[in-house]
Order: C-alpha cells, then structure tokens, then sequence
C-alpha cells in the first residue's frame, strides 16, 4: 500500500464540479477532520463540539450555515494543495489528535484509543501490523520455516497476508471449494453483516465502495476474494482438504499433520507452526429433534442453504429466530405461502437508522477522493459500534431491578427497545408477550431489526414460542398442534463450544486438547495458545468473540500480530520450540472469568450458546477491544518457554521442559 498525498490531492481535485458534489453529500464530521488534517486549522473544532454526539452521521446536528461554511473551506483547502503541489503528510501531535477524537467522536475518548487509531487508518500508508524485523535472519532458516494455517476464512487470509509480507513460507488447508469461510458456507436469503461495514473489514485495505453501510453477504464474500487476489494468496491455498489431525513430533519440534481431500485421498504435512483459524462459527448444530429424518419434504441448515429448493407459495416451518433466523424470515416471507416460525427463545432487536441504508455516491467519492475522510469515516464507526457503551453491560450492585437491567443506562436501554418493539407491533399487542424477553439487554446476542416485526405482522405468518415436540412426515407438532410444512430451516446455531472439532490435536507427550477442554470448556492464553501445545496457535479462539460490538476483523488482526510477533522471536533467536507456560495461561483465565462474573453475558437469567453446561462464559471477551489490543500489542516472553535443537541464534538457549501442572 502506497501514499502519495499530493497525487490524491491532484485527482480529487481534478474535477471541480465532481468534488463539490461529493463534499456537499458526503458526512460532515469526517469532512472536517481531513479539512484539520490536512491544513492544521482547528478553529472549527470547538464551534461543532457542542453538536455532535457520537459516531454516527445521524448523531449530529451541527448548524446548516455552519456545515456550508467547512464544506466551501474544505475544497478551497484541496484545491489550493493540489495547484501548489508541495503539500507534507502530517500526523497531527498527540495533543492535537486526542481533541480531533473526542470532538468527532461526541465522548471524551481515552489516550488509550490513540494508537488504535493511528494502527486502523494506516496514516500515510504505514502499515503498523506488518511483521518488523529487528536483527537478520538467515534466508535459509526463513525458507525452511513452514506455517501451517486450517481454514481460509477472514482470519486465515490475515495470517497469510503477513506471513507472505514477511517471506515465511506458509500453506492455508481448506476444507471447501472456495474461500471465504462462513461466508462463504452461508449463503441463505437475507445474509448480511450487523456490523458496519467500513468498520468490517481489513485495516490495510479499508473498501471504499461497499453498497450499503451493512451490506449483504455476496459484497463480504467479494471483498474477501479481492484480499487472496490483491495480495496473492490464492495459490498458498489447498482447497477441498481438511485437516483430520495435528500431532506434535517434541524430538523434532513439529507438528504431524494429517490431511484428507473430498475424494477421499490422504496427505501429510509437517510445519514448524500450526495456527488454526476454523473459528467457532463452521460447524452447524442441529438439534436432536424427535422425528426430524422422518419429515418428506426438503430439510436444511441455514448454513447448508438448499438453492434448488423453490420456497414460492410452499408452507415453510423455520426452527430458530436469532442471528440467522431474523434475516432469513423478513427475505423469504413475501414469497413464502405461510411461514411458521418457532421461537426457542426470546431476543432483543435494535433498530439502526442505517441498516437498509445505501452509501451515497458522494460518500463512496470521498471515501475514495478525499485524503484522511475514510480514516475518520472508520475510526468514528470504531467508536460507535464498539466501546463507546462498553461500561453499560456491566452490573451495578447497588441496583434495584437486577433481574430485567444491569444499571441505569441499561434499564433506560430496555425501556427504548420494549417501546420500540410496540411501535413496530401496533395493533398485534398478542405477540409483545411473545417477543420481549425478561432478561437485561445485550444478555444474548442483541440482533439489528430487519423488519422482524412488520414480518410477524404479516397475514402469512406465525409466530409459536416454545420448544417443538416433534417433526412429522408432513409438518411440525409443537405445543400439542400441528402446524403443517412443506420445507423445515434450522437456523439452529453453531456447535461453538465444540471449538476445533472434529480435529484431533495432539500436544505434547500425546496430550489431547479435546481431552483437556471436554466438549464445552475450551481455554487459552489471551485466546491464542494453550500450555503443553507448542508452536500452536488459534485465531478466534476461547473468549475472543465479541458481544458488545466491534468487527471481528480489529480482533483478528490483534491476534495475528501476537501469533507474528511470536514466529519473530522464534526466527531471530534461531528457537525451534515456544510454549507457553501454564502459570501466565491459569492467571489470564482467572482474570477472564473475573471480569465475566460482573458482564451481562453471565447474568443468571440468561441461557446462551456464550456459556458452557457449567454457566462458564467460554465465548465471549469480556475486554473492551482497546484493552484487549493492549494484551495482544507484543509478546511477553517471561510467560513463554523456549528451546533450540541445535543451538543456532546466538541468544538461543534451552530451558527445562518439566510438566508445571
């Protein structure tokens, strides 16, 4: 990724009437903060503090005349720039930059989050997460080093995206055709993204041209094939192959691994490192409902979405109303017969004035155009749809409705989405008692409203709460009626707890990791290593799921860079073995748990895939993204072990491998 300040400022100006068409359109908070960035005019900053209130353009209010007077400033500034041709990438003093944060942002945002920002945006084409090394490292011991990566999802793109950087050999197993992982595997009407997508996405290449401020799955699948296309990924990448096993050889300080292809055949690879990057979102669950292989007509998975089945007129039973379900319901309802859909559970549903909003052409100009505004365009998002409530979703001990909120905000928080919830309801005040849990909000999984309500409000379709009896050859039985079907969706869930199966993965002295997690109780080292598994690594794994908001793809890239920061020490010390040590991984777990007992995901009335059979939370991070970045900024090699088979690097060394347990 390259920078070239004035050449950007020379095309955005290129066309006068194209630019001020598109400053006139685009979001007037991040107009502003390029128009600071670039000239060092902060004399508008307090003028429109007072009138915006977070990170959302609908969250400001600054005056019209006010907006026209920095809009005008805004294209004379790159005018002028452009026809001088001198202009200087600036990054602003920290002082400067905390006050541009805390006004574009509506918060007094904390130090903390400065280097967030400047990691998110890639200032000048920096790129601050790119493997740096710091001594040489011999070619040959560089080309023999092989990295091993299961899945090429997002995660397993990231993680080859800096190998590659970096020159470290590497090889992506994919169990699929293709790329793109969930998103790939998903592909049932509706599917999109809750997360705002230029927050969604990759912090080296940030997409100027998304469609939709939360856009559909084919958009996420697409940006994703740009990425292994862009940066040469593709032919790294062993498709229709899964990895059946990985076994660490402690005499030669690899890792076994055996692989099966779709037409059965065998492989065996060996790698020096072994990150898995499957995540927890690959392998559908499926209920034991009685009677299910007894139905006639076509059954599926939401994640095993049957494209040859012509749901047009059919009678359509759908099994599950959460992530899955309340997109796939409000897609398939106007074409569907009747729908019947049977509710488990209860959920809350947020609206966003935004979500079936498309970005305009003059935010996509800009974005494209405009020096810094996508910067500030996404580092807003950042704050919006992340931290910003973070302290909301804890407990307040003294507070006096424990069972329904957490605090004040939260209560009020409740109050807003029941009132919301009726509004939507109108006269069908029979199913608000269906609808609005009992639990505090942000409990389970809070789901962006996709017209959910007008859907159940539609003749066509019914909602039943409650658990299913049984399946039948031609329906469904559930409180002792049956409700007849022509076509059953599970939108059932993920078997997450089951994290990393069906993998067999053998540690040292053949120690099992299925053994040690069980089936519901994985754990790790800032969720990216396990004690007794050297040289292993997990992208997405244990308490790393993120339930107050934020993008997958800031938690993934925190996670590669520690996993990177790893493999440099390995390489420049010339060790062959790290692992680490069982003290650091109890005491983080500890800590996670700690945290967890006062977040809303633990509250005792909540029943959740984020909990195990023990009520453990084993998803979910408790940490503000800011925090966790902190954890995962650089490696602390006093918590890791370290040995070299032959001794080479000079400060390579070898240390006692004696059980600690």
């Amino acid at each position: 990724m390259t920078f070239d300040l004035n050449a950007q400022l020379r095309e955005a100006a290129r066309d006068p009437a194209a630019l001020r068409c598109a400053v006139a359109g685009a979001h007037i908070v991040p107009l502003l903060m390029s128009y600071v960035h670039l000239t060092g005019d902060r004399r508008y900053l307090e003028q429109v503090r007072p009138y915006i209130h977070g990170g959302w353009d609908y969250q400001q209010d600054i005056p019209g005349a006010l907006q026209e007077q920095i809009r005008a400033d805004l294209c004379a500034a790159i005018e002028r720039l452009a026809q001088s041709g001198t202009a200087e990438h600036r990054e602003p003093a920290q002082a400067e930059l905390k006050e541009m944060i805390d006004v574009a942002c509506g918060a007094d945002v904390p130090d903390m989050y400065l280097p967030i920002f400047y990691e998110e945006t890639c200032f000048g084409g920096r790129d601050y997460r790119r493997i740096e090394w710091r001594r040489d490292v011999p070619a040959a011991r560089r080309e023999q080093f092989q990295v091993v990566i299961a899945g090429a999802g997002f995660s397993g793109l990231v993680m080859g995206l800096r190998l590659k950087q970096a020159g470290i050999p590497f090889v992506i197993v994919e169990k699929n055709a293709a790329l793109g992982g969930t998103w790939y595997e998903n592909s049932y009407p509706g599917i999109g993204v809750d997360t705002p997508c230029h927050f969604y996405s990759f912090s080296l290449l940030p997409n100027p041209d998304w469609p939709d401020f939360f856009s559909k799955g084919p958009e996420i699948l697409a940006y994703l094939n740009r990425i292994a296309d862009e940066f040469g990924l593709r032919e790294h990448i062993r498709f229709n192959e899964e990895i059946r096993s990985a076994h660490y050889d402690e005499e030669h300080c690899v890792w076994r691994i055996a692989t099966q292809r779709r037409d059965g055949s065998r492989d065996a690879l060996e790698a020096n490192a072994f990150v898995s990057a499957v995540g927890i979102l690959n392998r559908p669950s499926v209920p034991p409902l009685p009677g299910l292989d007894s139905f006639e007509g076509p059954a599926f998975h939401s994640a095993r979405w049957d494209h040859s089945v012509d749901l047009t007129g059919k009678r359509v039973a759908m099994i599950g109303t959460g992530a899955s379900g309340i997109q796939i319901g409000p897609a398939i309802a106007p074409r569907v017969g009747r729908l019947t859909i049977f509710q488990r559970s209860k959920h809350w549903i947020i609206r966003h004035p935004m979500y079936h909003e498309g970005v305009p052409d003059a935010v996509n100009w800009a974005s494209k155009h405009i020096p810094y505004y996508l910067d500030w365009f996404r580092f807003g998002l950042f704050w919006a749809a992340s931290d910003g409530f973070h302290h909301t979703l804890k407990m307040d001990p003294k507070w006096g409705d424990p069972e329904h909120s957490l605090n004040a905000e939260n209560a009020q928080m409740r109050k807003d989405l029941i009132a919301y919830a009726t509004a939507e309801l109108g006269e069908r005040t029979d199913l608000l008692e269906k609808t609005i849990p009992d639990y505090p909000p942000f409990g389970k999984r809070m789901l962006r409203d996709n017209d959910w309500y007008k859907m159940l409000c539609r003749d066509n379709v019914e909602l039943f709460a409650g658990d299913v009896d049984r399946i039948e050859a031609d329906g469904v039985v559930a409180g002792g009626e049956k409700y007849p079907a022509d076509v059953i969706v599970l939108a059932t869930g993920f078997e997450a707890h089951r994290m990393l199966a069906p993998m067999d993965i053998r540690g040292r002295d053949g120690r099992s990791l299925r053994d040690e997690w069980g089936e519901d109780d994985p754990r790790a080292h800032l969720g990216i290593t396990v004690p007794g598994y050297p040289n292993f690594f997990l992208l997405y794994g244990p308490n790393t799921n993120l339930a107050h908001g934020g993008s997958a793809f800031f938690h993934s890239e925190c996670q590669v860079r520690y996993i990177c920061d790893a493999l440099r020490e390995m390489l420049e010390h010339g060790w062959d073995e790290l692992e680490v040590r069982q003290e650091p991984f109890e005491a983080y777990n500890a800590k996670v748990d700690a945290e967890h007992r006062n977040m809303v995901w633990s509250h005792p009335g909540v029943t959740s895939w984020y909990k195990n059979a023990g009520g453990r939370v084993v998803m979910n991070s408790p940490w503000r993204l800011a925090v966790y970045r902190q954890f995962t900024a650089a490696i602390d090699l006093d918590e890791y072990r370290h040995r070299s088979l032959g001794g080479a690097g000079e400060d390579a060394r070898e240390e006692p491998l004696a059980n600690e347990q």
